[in-house]
């Protein structure tokens, strides 16, 4: 996917003051800016969070929505630490609040110990790019940048018959991956409850794409792609079978932040 995008810059506004709504629409309430697609929604709320709503006939069936965190993690003591936005101005941006802005969006955020990293959304083709870049790090220790996607339970666990009925229900359902260390092209069935998809035989060293097909996501397929095949990794974080809930995480190659192909791609179709 090409992609030109526009990184915002000039005077930034704390997301975190007082906004009136953006919209009168209840959907879209408590967001500072989103986004309205044919197969989902992308809003930002005044408070960071972000999620992602799937659609079915260009409507929102349900509250099962696709969260998404943006990352920094600091290496301390040979430990990858997870850092925090701070409470008190710590997402700026000198957009407008508002539906389908007709440019790229950019957020700053700033993380505990003061590093500042932004993020520019950019919609193209019925996707997103989400775009990285280190604005100021305040640490001397390593430190590498990315997001994570959280897909929620497909399936409420309560009710999931056994056996054979239970792979009939899972039959469509898959995990399908293109491994990143040689690009072979993985392809795990939720049906197939034996088979861990972290093992080394498929996704155990990461993916530079990935797309899910899900009953449980009203038969949408999820679609997260690397936009330059080395530029960052894609794993999947899973307990227990795939038909609970399991999560995304992409880390940006740190020697490449700031390259123009150095972003994630997302997208949700029917």
């Amino acid at each position: 996917m090409k992609l030109s995008f526009l990184i915002l810059a000039a005077s930034l506004t704390p997301l975190f003051s007082k906004l009136p709504e953006m919209t009168e629409d209840t959907e879209w309430l408590g967001y500072f800016v989103g986004w309205e697609e044919k197969g989902f929604d992308f809003g930002i709320g005044a408070d960071g969070s972000s999620v992602i709503h799937p659609k079915k006939n260009e409507k929102r069936p349900g509250h099962k929505g696709i969260p998404v965190e943006y990352l920094l993690e600091e290496e301390i003591d040979g430990k990858w630490v997870r850092r925090r936005i701070i409470e008190e101005n710590g997402l700026m941006s000198e957009t407008a609040k508002g539906l389908d802005p007709k440019k790229p969006v950019s957020v700053t955020m700033i993380f505990a110990g003061g590093s500042k990293i932004q993020w520019t959304h950019a919609p193209s083709r019925g996707a997103f790019a989400l775009i990285p870049k280190v604005l100021e790090k305040k640490t001397e220790n390593r430190i590498r940048v990315g997001i994570e996607f959280v897909m929620p339970r497909l399936y409420e666990t309560e009710t999931m018959p056994e056996g054979r009925e239970l792979k009939k229900m899972l039959s469509e359902d898959y995990v399908r991956g293109r491994r990143l260390k040689d690009g072979k092209k993985i392809r795990v069935k939720f049906s197939d409850l034996e088979d861990d998809i972290k093992d080394e035989k498929y996704l155990h060293d990461g993916a530079s794409a990935i797309e899910v097909q899900s009953n449980g996501i009203m038969g949408n397929t999820f679609l997260l792609e690397n936009r330059d095949e080395k530029s960052g990794r894609i794993d999947i974080l899973t307990k227990g079978p795939l038909y609970n809930s399991f999560r995304f995480v992409w880390m940006a190659e740190t020697q490449k932040l700031g390259e123009k192909d150095t972003y994630i791609s997302f997208g949700l179709k029917e």
